[in-house]
């Protein structure tokens, strides 16, 4: 993304799964992880702001959509958490969601730009957002790159093979100023780099590792649709 940036490109991050938690108590498992990040039950509104923050750093322009994430969503029936342990969240959607998929299009439809290229996670690691993410943008048959979910496809030693059936495989390098404002903007996240890494330098480390390992960020695209 900084180097589409310098290149006079303009870009967009979009949070899908932005919004703040629905009133009333958090699930015993949500709790845990706010426990765990050192958070309150404002954690979204403090994810948001080191968002714009790592935005700020990289040249973007950020856009948070109103969708809670999966450890807040509940049944619209029982009330009932949908999303209770770290198995679940890296799992499929919960059935009880079938119809979110075809709202989410709907939403973003109305929301992207024309003549934007769309850049989708691939969902390496299976999170149940992610999966979400990918359903919906794969609604509304616009060109569209996939990126592997870092850091899930560094822990997974690559891309499983059935995620890019069709797809192939385009190389972007990234430069050695990229690079470090890559670093730079994941040191805007400090809630979240303890779910990742024991230390900033532990993860400055995997990220020059991924990007000299790939020789720059590898994005996929369906097989008929020419790079440009």
């Amino acid at each position: 993304m900084w180097e589409q940036i310098q290149q006079g490109e303009q870009v967009e991050i979009w949070t899908i799964c932005a919004g703040d938690p629905p009133p009333g108590p958090l699930s015993a498992f949500a709790a845990s992880l706010h426990e765990r990040w050192e958070t309150e039950r404002g954690a979204p509104a403090e994810r948001r702001a080191e968002d714009r923050l790592a935005c700020q750093r990289l040249g973007a322009t950020p856009r948070y959509f109103n969708l809670p994430d999966c450890i807040y969503r509940c049944s619209p029936e029982n009330g009932e958490s949908l999303y209770n342990s770290e198995l679940e969240i890296f799992g499929e959607i919960h059935p009880a969601e079938a119809g979110l998929v075809a709202l989410l299009a709907q939403e973003l439809a109305q929301a992207i730009p024309r003549g934007a290229m769309l850049v989708s996670p691939l969902t390496v690691g299976g999170h149940a957002d992610h999966r979400l993410v990918r359903a919906a943008a794969e609604r509304l048959e616009l060109p569209t790159f996939y990126y592997a979910d870092y850091p899930y496809v560094q822990w997974l030693k690559g891309v499983p093979m059935e995620l890019v059936t069709g797809m192939k495989p385009a190389v972007f390098p990234v430069s050695e100023a990229g690079v470090a404002a890559w670093v730079e903007s994941i040191t805007a996240y400090p809630s979240q780099i303890s779910s990742f890494w024991f230390s900033l330098k532990d993860m400055e480390t995997d990220i020059r590792g991924y990007n000299q390992k790939n020789a720059g960020v590898e994005l996929w695209q369906c097989s008929e649709r020419m790079f440009d």
